[in-house]
């Protein structure tokens, strides 16, 4: 009898447990559609936020980021998407986008001097080559030519070749942190015994450590 009175404790406790996270949840998301709906992210915000991957764990241990995953927002008849690199680089919503990251952390940033730089032509010819990037394979081996993409390489590339801005120095793979186990997997996984060290590369945490971009909002992750 006391066993059967723990266990129904136990089932009430778990229940609870699980209605409140869906409750905080639903509460969390719904803050994120208003903010959403009431336009509070322009045109050429760079959003961030952290998955959890084989890969997405490895670019976080390796940059010392609890970044994993960077893209541009869009917006298209007054709804906001982001242009993003991932099998292949496509436009999701970004209320999808928010919600498939961990416990819907995200951290937007906005150029500081957005005003002279993102000019109407400018951002044109800028969704022009978003649009362009569509459909590309993304590029698991971190390359910097223009035949597959990452997602900080999409970033960098779109603000250097549309708006003339470098929001970063570049960096070589052998820059980073390659000594953990995880990374050390995921690397010799991709490239065998002979990862190209000198390959120019570019990291999400490279971008939020941008100089010429300041947080305008974020959703603590937990």
């Amino acid at each position: 009898m006391r066993n059967k009175a723990l266990l129904f404790l136990a089932v009430l406790i778990a229940l609870s447990i699980f209605s409140y996270v869906s409750n905080a949840r639903g509460e969390l998301y719904n803050r994120i559609n208003k903010k959403i709906q009431k336009g509070q992210f322009i045109e050429g915000d760079i959003i961030f936020q952290s998955m959890d991957s084989d890969q997405c764990k490895a670019v976080k241990l390796a940059t010392h980021s609890k970044f994993s995953h960077v893209g541009i927002i869009t917006l298209d008849k007054g709804k906001a998407f982001v242009l993003e690199a991932v099998e292949p680089v496509c436009i999701t919503p970004l209320k999808e986008w928010i919600e498939r990251g961990n416990n819907a952390f995200y951290t937007v940033m906005r150029l500081k001097e957005r005003d002279k730089y993102l000019i109407t032509e400018k951002v044109y010819i800028a969704k022009k080559l978003g649009k362009e990037m569509v459909g590309k394979h993304y590029d698991i081996y971190f390359g910097w030519s223009d035949d597959q993409l990452y997602c900080s390489e999409l970033v960098w590339k779109i603000y250097q070749r549309a708006f003339g801005l470098e929001l970063c120095p570049l960096k070589k793979m052998k820059d980073f942190d390659l000594s953990s186990p995880e990374v050390k997997a995921i690397m010799e996984q991709r490239y065998g015994k002979n990862p190209p060290l000198e390959e120019q590369v570019v990291s999400p945490s490279d971008l939020a450590e941008s100089k010429l971009l300041y947080v305008v909002e974020k959703n603590n992750l937990k």
